[in-house]
């Protein structure tokens, strides 16, 4: 199979076989950027600084982990095909550090959490970099593209869903039903990636065959990281891409500290989580649609203008509803969490679909398809950002007196969490959006790069 042989996309049966293995992905991705903070140092007793450093330091361990990856899977020739075998690799991986991580055999040290986070993210690399690059080249069609990584979102939501209600049912049978950061809710986090992730995996392998790659001519590392800093479009996703990366880790790293300590709705935070990815699934087909007509990034913009004006009345709600009408609160989050979750696909779908199209441009321009490398750099440099976010938002609510174990904080320390919750990505994400409004490849322009690159792939076939 070949790219121009799916050039309108796969079967509905192809698209569900992709898409089904991030479910246990998110199932433990989720925790790691929401939980862990809680769980560490709330039931665990990390210190809350301490717990945003590492997660800080241990994301930068991408920074040499995500290109290598990427480059050697773009490199590699077995029978297996140049995917299958990290992806391979990572399973067992992730399946030890998920438990590890999750269900600790005992007491854990700032040393522990450290080996172990950055264990859990070397297994996200060898699986998603690859995985991410297999659908890039699973088709060639504009909005075909925007099909497979619709499909890939939908299963990603449902996965997320899955990771709020694993906490409650394991809280609720050790009669904990108080405890969304205890022990008991966390470890069936881990028990069902260890389940779930091989049987996944196997139903990939099984029915998603790997494109043959194009043999054109081989591009030097550095030679290839100073090309693709070249190409203008892949500029404008690394920068829009790193702004949001930077806010939502932000705001998920104290997400569940501001439900507890300034919303105070307690548990009910997880149902507003629960809602957001309920409604991310209602609302991805519509992006996928939209997409396909107005232009990528476009919907995109569309999507995160309604998202950033529901955030927006956050601080009403906590300093205007709360004092006069607290009953109310969490219904009005609630209203504003359906509004965001049904925009939350179009970023993650319309953004992969996007990649895909500027790896055609970057194809064309330089000679070697380097899918897994461009996605690997563009991994790299949202993680770092990433890592930025926790390290920033943790120590700053520190440093600002917040103790995640006191139900007595000071106001100075409260509206620090909420800058880090609720105002400073909202800057962050405006700056995004505005970004990614003056991304230039349209419908049409997709279209011509894919013409001019199959007459290069043919005259270079002619010549072999």
């Amino acid at each position: 199979m070949t790219p121009e042989e799916e050039g309108a996309g796969p079967s509905r049966g192809r698209l569900i076989a992709y898409g089904q293995i991030v479910i246990p992905l998110a199932v433990i991705g989720l925790p790691v950027a929401i939980y862990i903070p809680p769980f560490y140092s709330e039931t665990l007793g990390v210190d809350l600084a301490t717990v945003g450093f590492i997660l800080m330091l241990a994301r930068l361990s991408d920074v040499v982990t995500d290109p290598l990856i990427g480059r050697l899977s773009d490199r590699t020739r077995t029978r297996w095909g140049r995917r299958r075998p990290w992806i391979l690799a990572g399973v067992p991986v992730m399946m030890v550090s998920a438990v590890m991580l999750f269900a600790p055999p005992g007491a854990v040290s700032a040393g522990y959490l450290l080996l172990w986070i950055c264990a859990i993210y070397l297994g996200f690399t060898l699986i998603t970099i690859p995985y991410g690059a297999w659908g890039a080249e699973l088709a060639t069609e504009y909005h075909a593209r925007n099909r497979i990584t619709g499909s890939r979102e939908i299963f990603l939501l449902a996965g997320l869903l899955i990771a709020v209600m694993l906490p409650i049912a394991g809280a609720y049978l050790a009669g904990e039903e108080g405890s969304s950061s205890s022990r008991a809710a966390m470890a069936p986090l881990a028990w069902f990636t260890v389940l779930l992730l091989p049987v996944c995996t196997f139903v990939l392998f099984r029915h998603v065959p790997e494109p043959r790659p194009h043999e054109l001519r081989h591009v030097p590392f550095i030679d290839g990281v100073r090309k693709a800093l070249k190409n203008g479009p892949f500029r404008l996703i690394l920068i829009t891409s790193s702004l949001g990366a930077l806010a939502g880790s932000i705001n998920a790293s104290v997400a569940i500290l501001f439900y507890a300590h300034l919303a105070d709705i307690g548990r009910a935070g997880l149902l507003l989580i629960l809602a957001l990815f309920a409604a991310g699934v209602v609302g991805s087909p519509f992006w996928v649609a939209l997409g396909g007509k107005i232009g990528k990034h476009m919907a995109i913009v569309a999507a995160g203008s309604i998202s950033m004006a529901a955030f927006a009345c956050v601080p009403v709600v906590i300093y205007w509803v709360k004092p006069n009408a607290p009953e109310l609160v969490f219904w009005c989050l609630l209203v504003i969490t359906l509004l965001q979750g049904l925009t939350i696909g179009a970023a993650p779908i319309l953004g992969q679909s996007i990649m895909a199209d500027v790896v055609d441009l970057d194809t064309l321009r330089n000679g070697e398809q380097r899918t897994a490398f461009l996605f690997a750099f563009m991994s790299m440099v949202r993680k770092v950002f990433e890592a930025m976010g926790a390290g920033i938002a943790l120590p700053v609510i520190a440093w600002m007196g917040f103790n995640p174990q006191s139900d007595q904080n000071a106001p100075t320390a409260l509206f620090a969490l909420l800058a880090m919750y609720c105002l400073v990505p909202l800057v962050l994400w405006l700056a995004s959006i505005l970004v990614i409004s003056r991304y230039p490849i349209t419908r049409e322009r997709q279209a011509r790069l894919r013409r001019a690159l199959d007459r290069k792939l043919k005259r270079q076939a002619a010549k072999g």
